[in-house]
């Protein structure tokens, strides 16, 4: 309707005699001049003139048959120019009476407010009621009509129209505020579930919906046992020293990119297994599972594992670095008496498998499987309360001058004595303390112990003052920003000096460093230490790398020891780290020196120092400052 306030004064008047809607005319729409309207009503309706002439502005509209009515309302209703008072005639020869138009009138608009005018007695308003069904649009006047009646009902309808049609517009505006503000809640509704069944950061599927996919899916296969489905379990591989070097900002980014790549890969998964389909999602932190359904075999989810590790290992562009991470790959596929949990543990138990057989690899659940992470977990549990228990402890390994024959310095090596399983070996504790990041803490304690030995041995045997430890460190501990002023603040809480310290890293650890490796290793050589490369040999480096780094000390792994005295050719590979490393100006230490047949060969290629059971097993603190205070010298030498 016309949104307009002016008020709606349309009048139509449906009668088959002409001169009645003269009358009407004169009635409502009456002539200026009061003393002709006077003597005009006096002629036509009697008695004695009007002495008030009202001019409501009305705009009549005159039908003679109620066919022609019903055109005239169409189209002011279709224009948007209702009527909204209609004075019918009741009988109007040979046409529709005015029941029957009003019922026509009534069906195109049905907000007219109609009066009914008839002489005739044989209507009952009753009845015409009744055949209408309605009555609150609808009153009755009988010819002849009195003027003032006349104006009364059309000054009254049309009033009542303008207010019905405003109530209308009221309840329009309010319906339509109803309706936003259930489309808003409804929107807020949709993104709560969506929230709650997303994970915030990437939009990936959560756990929760994960496992309601995952359990629809176990209960189909359950119906249908010779299908079957798999689960892909993927953690990022040092995703935490992402964090720790390059700031979490810079993870968040990495989480997105990797989710991205998995949702394309996923969306390709039929071209790697036909009628495969899958769903990506991330658990939390750099968890990711992907379920795989409809899958025919293990070969298949082997090969969706395989293509997205390569996805995901593939070098992106974060800002202006360029990130490489890899993921560890568990897979469990479902088979028949397998719930969704057990599949979802299955496929957690490979992914730990696969990280612990070197990472960035996948792992295919088996029953063995179990037994092993399950050892695992344990382990890195007992770690968590060691050292509140006190159940670490340090030895010692002197490191011996090949010029002079005696102890230049001792290599502190971390044991364990666990309450019920004894002594740990290293290589099964260190790496789990590595992955579940408690070596910083572990890493610190040792700094600690060996700070209170060193203090301990200076305060009893002046011949220790000359003798440093070397501590080995983790790169995670090295990629920590702080980890130079901690070590820095635990020697001197303990009044040793940073030089007495060396810092013991491995190849692998600052291959492919970052700045903040770096700039550790600096400010560490800042305060004194040494830095020495442990194991050199073993890894993928070369000898430039002791360009690279602000190396002191190349340690040469024992495999090298091993092995000089069944070819000539090792013993010219040694003799050529050794040049290098002191053209380089960087000492050289040859580990696993273990007969003196060693120590002999060694001299003779100008080796600096060795270390090995040939001067002695690791030892206790005591033993230690014993062996410092009998100052043996080991001087065999090549004939």
């Amino acid at each position: 309707m016309n949104s307009e306030t002016k008020p709606n004064r349309r009048v139509l008047i449906v009668d088959d005699n002409q001169s009645i809607h003269d009358d009407y005319t004169r009635v409502l729409c009456p002539l200026r001049n009061a003393g002709d309207l006077d003597a005009l009503e006096a002629a036509i309706f009697g008695g004695g003139p009007t002495t008030a002439v009202v001019t409501e502005g009305y705009e009549l509209t005159h039908c003679l048959q109620g066919a022609d009515a019903y055109q005239k309302v169409c189209e002011a209703f279709d224009h948007d120019e209702p009527f909204a008072v209609a004075f019918v005639d009741l009988r109007m020869p040979p046409g529709w009476d005015g029941v029957e138009t009003i019922e026509k009138l009534w069906s195109r608009d049905p907000n007219i407010q109609v009066v009914i005018c008839s002489a005739q007695s044989d209507y009952k308003l009753s009845d015409i009621v009744s055949r209408l069904g309605r009555s609150d649009q609808l009153l009755f006047l009988r010819k002849p009509f009195d003027p003032d009646e006349v104006q009364q009902l059309a000054r009254a309808l049309s009033q009542k129209w303008d207010l019905a049609q405003q109530h209308v517009k009221q309840l329009q505006s309010a319906n339509e505020g109803l309706e936003r503000e259930l489309e808003a809640k409804c929107a807020v509704e949709v993104r709560l579930r969506h929230d709650a069944t997303h994970d915030s950061l990437t939009t990936l599927p959560n756990r929760t919906l994960l496992l309601e996919r995952l359990h629809h899916c176990v209960e189909r296969l359950r119906r249908q046992p010779d299908q079957s489905c798999a689960l892909l379990f993927l953690d990022l591989d040092n995703f935490k020293l992402i964090n720790d070097s390059l700031g979490h900002d810079t993870g968040d980014k990495v989480l997105v990119e990797v989710s991205n790549r998995l949702l394309a890969a996923v969306r390709t998964c039929d071209t790697l297994a036909r009628g495969v389909s899958a769903l990506a999602s991330r658990l939390g932190g750099d968890e990711f599972v992907v379920l795989l359904e409809d899958v025919g075999d293990a070969a298949t989810a082997i090969r969706v594992a395989q293509r997205l590790r390569e996805v995901v290992h593939a070098p992106m562009q974060i800002g202006e670095r360029c990130v490489v991470v890899g993921a560890s790959v568990g897979i469990s596929v479902w088979s028949p008496g397998k719930s969704a949990d057990i599949l979802l543990r299955e496929a957690d138990t490979a992914m730990y498998q696969a990280k612990y057989s070197g990472k960035d690899r996948f792992a295919l659940f088996d029953q063995n499987m179990h037994a092993a992470v399950l050892q695992r977990l344990t382990v890195e549990a007992d770690l968590r309360r060691a050292i509140e228990r006190q159940e670490f402890f340090v030895e010692y390994q002197p490191i011996v001058c090949l010029e002079s024959g005696r102890i230049a310095g001792f290599e502190a090596l971390l044991r364990w004595n666990h309450p019920t399983k004894g002594r740990v070996a290293p290589d099964n504790f260190i790496p789990v303390a590595e992955e579940s990041g408690q070596i910083q803490k572990i890493g610190l304690w040792v700094i600690g112990q060996v700070a209170r030995d060193l203090r301990q041995w200076r305060e009893q045997e002046p011949a220790a003052e000359k003798i440093y430890v070397s501590v080995n460190v983790s790169r995670l501990q090295i990629l920590d920003e702080q980890f130079s002023d901690n070590l820095f603040d635990m020697l001197t809480s303990h009044g040793v000096d940073a030089t007495s310290v060396h810092v013991e890293v491995t190849e692998n650890a600052v291959m492919g460093a970052t700045a903040t490796i770096v700039r550790t290793l600096d400010r560490l050589r800042q305060l004194g230490c040494k830095i020495l490369m442990d194991d050199f040999g073993t890894g993928h480096s070369s000898l430039s790398c002791l360009h690279r780094f602000p190396i002191d000390v190349l340690k040469i792994d024992r495999a090298f020891a091993d092995t000089l005295g069944s070819s000539r050719d090792y013993a010219a590979v040694v003799q050529a780290i050794v040049t290098l490393a002191h053209n380089l100006n960087v000492r050289v230490v040859a580990e696993g020196v273990e007969t003196p047949q060693h120590m002999v060969q060694l001299q003779a290629l100008d080796c600096d120092f060795a270390q090995g059971y040939h001067f002695s097993k690791p030892i206790p603190a005591a033993l230690a400052l014993s062996l410092i205070s009998d100052g043996p010298r080991w001087t065999q030498r090549a004939a």
